[in-house]
């Protein structure tokens, strides 16, 4: 594993190779980083892992693909997996990982998983390359999973949605972190969202944002914010540790979704999967700007 720091005059981000696993985006200015970091090892030793290739949990960690049988465990493996450095620069890095034999005995498709990271005045622009080096259509789920400070109580937070909408979708959560396959419209005020841990203390809320292009993670008591580009993520999950009050939250894309509760399926029919036909590749871009 290597720690691989890029800066430019606004911001500072270090990545680390297991993973890809962003660790820290700290502003230049004043210090204060936007990403979690437990230093104490009391709520949650990640910091933003890539989810893949798949979001949350299988109904009994299995899934069937082509009459065979597969273990998975919760949000794949790709968070565990050593990327090499393709190429970097003071403000850039490519990173990239490719598909073994271990990960063959978990998921039976032959990928290549690249992710870019480039610093562009006070944002990160971050881009994945999905590749199916394979000769049948792979299936996949994408899923990122940031931790952000909170530095005061979450209930001085909410979540802006651009465009602004009156309202939203959630997808609900029932036993969390399966989903019920029943869902519920919520009001929104001005495009906002409140947070707070009461909210979350059943578990992750999982929202349909197709209709969004942005979201930003806002402090009532702070000048800091953090705005995510959810263009390209039909979901987008909310959770923080459950009955913990923790110091941070997580504003999580998803391209694709946990198990709706019951019997594992086939990895072909899971909700919100997505596929890549042989041969070709899907690109996926977002950013985390801050404020």
């Amino acid at each position: 594993m290597t720690m691989i720091k890029i800066k430019n005059d606004r911001i500072q981000v270090s990545i680390s190779t297991l993973g890809a696993e962003i660790q820290e985006v700290t502003s230049v200015k004043d210090r204060f980083d936007y990403i979690w970091n437990d230093v104490t090892g009391e709520y949650w030793k990640r910091h933003a892992p890539i989810l893949f290739p798949i979001i949350g949990r299988l109904n009994d960690n299995t899934y069937f693909y082509h009459g065979n049988q597969y273990e998975l465990s919760q949000h794949g493996f790709l968070r565990d997996q050593e990327f090499s450095i393709v190429m970097k620069d003071v403000n850039f890095v490519k990173l990239q990982s490719s598909a073994n034999d271990k990960t063959q005995i978990e998921y039976p498709f032959n990928y290549r998983f690249t992710v870019t990271y480039q610093l562009v005045d006070n944002q990160l622009k971050i881009q994945y390359e999905i590749e199916n080096l394979d000769a049948k259509t792979m299936y996949y789920s994408l899923g990122l999973h940031p931790g952000f400070t909170v530095e005061s109580d979450l209930e001085n937070y909410h979540l802006v949605f651009e465009p602004h909408a009156d309202e939203i979708k959630e997808l609900r959560v029932d036993p969390a972190p399966f989903l019920n396959g029943v869902s519920k419209i919520y009001s929104l005020q001005n495009g906002t969202l409140p947070l707070s841990h009461a909210k979350l203390d059943n578990g992750l809320v999982i929202y349909s944002v197709d209709n969004f292009t942005n979201v930003q993670l806002v402090n009532t008591q702070s000048s800091h914010s953090v705005q995510l580009d959810i263009s390209a993520f039909p979901y987008l999950a909310v959770w923080s540790p459950e009955h913990r009050n923790a110091p941070f939250v997580c504003v999580e894309p998803f391209k694709g979704l946990p198990d709706v509760y019951g019997k594992p399926g086939k990895l072909q029919d899971k909700l919100g999967e997505n596929s890549v036909l042989v041969s070709e590749t899907d690109m996926i871009k977002t950013s985390i700007r801050v404020y």
